[in-house]
């Protein structure tokens, strides 16, 4: 263990002992001629030449050092290093008007989690409930539920909605139970437009904003137009330069067909620090396999260093009461009777 920053926290027990010391010399130098009375066990045991002959002196001292430490309130640094897998999943939902659009998943045959409240994307449905297709939104819900259910204890999820606004549903936290009662409560938010430029700019600032000491990812899924992704090069950037994993789950068939100069640049961007999944159909199951994979990606090991505190007053406390039992036995037990078996063997070997 490497200790490193040792602080002092009372300088006055220090100064007592320069006292006690001070006043004691001047006792002693006062009354020469006459023995201080714990002076005779000095000078009693300097002839025999053994340490052992002055074991309790000794420890005595040491004790008495050890609880003057105990008091200054001494402490230290050091550094722990350990193995972590614990991380920060920050999910944004592009919930624009589009995601409403329709997947060939029938209701019947893929029962959702939540009964559908948002309405059709184009017309109007005289009951919600019974749309006999799955829109995107939902499909994409029963993704992230699924994903939020492998997730382990220790690691934490925010969640982020957007349209023409962004909405924080939750800040970093382990309780998935909250995060899954914020992903039933998606469908009022499926609406307006996009603006994945905002989105970005808020998910950074709160990565920004309360940092911490897990690996942390951003997942951003959205089936945002190409025209969509202009604008973003700043918070591109700012992502280029944070110690983040980025992932986009694109929902689009720009990418495939080849034809948008624009969505090409994006995509090229993005890979060159994250990750991203092209998704053409939600309906394939391609958006649950590329979030198996992304826990794949982050299911390894870290190691981590941390900085913590350390009381080495308590260490010589606990010391000089271990220290002090054994001064106690030496005297009542062992020391004075082999003592006295020496004096009796010297004594009988000078007669």
């Amino acid at each position: 263990m490497t200790l490193s920053n040792i602080e002092i926290g009372a300088w006055w027990p220090l100064l007592l002992a320069a006292g006690s010391l001070v006043a004691i010399a001047i006792v002693f130098f006062r009354g020469q001629g006459t023995l201080f009375p714990d002076i005779s066990l000095l000078e009693n045991s300097a002839p025999a030449g053994s340490i052992g002959d002055r074991l309790p002196l000794q420890l005595g001292v040491l004790i008495s050092v050890l609880l003057l430490l105990s008091l200054m309130d001494i402490s230290a640094t050091r550094q722990v290093e350990f193995d972590r897998r614990a991380r920060d999943f920050l999910v944004i939902v592009d919930t624009s008007r589009s995601m409403r659009e329709s997947t060939r998943l029938l209701r019947e045959h893929f029962p959702p989690t939540y009964e559908r409240k948002a309405d059709l994307y184009v017309g109007q449905a005289e009951d919600v409930a019974t749309i006999p297709n799955l829109a995107r939104y939902e499909v994409a819900r029963e993704s992230l539920l699924q994903y939020l259910a492998s997730r382990r204890d220790v690691d934490r999820v925010g969640l982020i909605y957007f349209n023409s606004l962004v909405y924080l549903m939750s800040g970093f936290t382990s309780n998935f139970e909250f995060i899954e009662q914020q992903l039933a409560g998606m469908d009022p938010y499926v609406t307006f437009g996009t603006n994945m430029r905002w989105a970005l700019e808020q998910a950074l600032n709160l990565m920004e904003r309360y940092p911490g000491r897990n690996r942390r990812a951003i997942i951003l899924l959205t089936d945002a137009e190409a025209r969509n992704t202009d604008f973003l090069q700043q918070q591109l950037d700012r992502l280029r330069h944070l110690d983040v994993a980025f992932y986009l789950l694109w929902i689009t068939s720009d990418a495939a067909d080849g034809h948008s100069p624009l969505a090409t640049e994006f995509l090229r961007t993005i890979r060159s620090f994250g990750s991203v999944f092209t998704i053409d159909d939600v309906g394939e199951g391609y958006l649950d396999e590329a979030l198996d994979e992304i826990a794949e990606l982050e299911d390894y090991a870290y190691r981590e260093a941390r900085h913590e505190r350390v009381d080495l007053s308590q260490y010589a406390l606990v010391t000089a009461k271990w220290l002090t039992l054994l001064w106690i036995l030496l005297i009542g037990t062992l020391w004075l009777p082999l003592r006295q078996v020496r004096f009796a063997s010297g004594a009988a070997s000078d007669d």
